[in-house]
């Protein structure tokens, strides 16, 4: 388990399993020698307990990726740019994650305000 001296915490944040598997699986062991925390949404109570060292993956609208960029977290966004029409907001399974191009990018600044 890690402690306020270590590098940080994990966070894999997406409702869906396979995602969750293809990014553990891209990981390849890298970087889980940390606390390693998977959820579905990204808590208000969450948001406030994350620090600078801590890393988030998931697919997380820009407002909230802008406040974890504030706070010195680094962020990784899931991509999967070739997802059919039909099957956009179902379950896709591993293999689907891996056939409509997954991809993972990182985000290191975010410019942008309300209007």
């Amino acid at each position: 388990m890690c402690n306020e001296m270590d590098d940080g915490r994990i966070y894999i944040i997406t409702r869906h399993q396979s995602t969750v598997d293809w990014i553990l699986a891209k990981l390849n062991g890298k970087g889980l020698d940390r606390d390693v925390f998977v959820t579905g949404h990204l808590s208000n109570e969450m948001m406030l307990r994350m620090r600078k060292g801590d890393i988030v993956y998931g697919i997380l609208p820009i407002h909230l990726i802008r406040r974890l960029l504030r706070k010195g977290v680094e962020y990784f966004h899931v991509v999967l740019p070739h997802v059919p029409y039909e099957l956009r907001g179902k379950e896709l399974t591993l293999k689907q994650v891996k056939e409509f191009g997954g991809q993972i990018w990182k985000i290191d600044d975010i410019k942008c305000f309300k209007v």
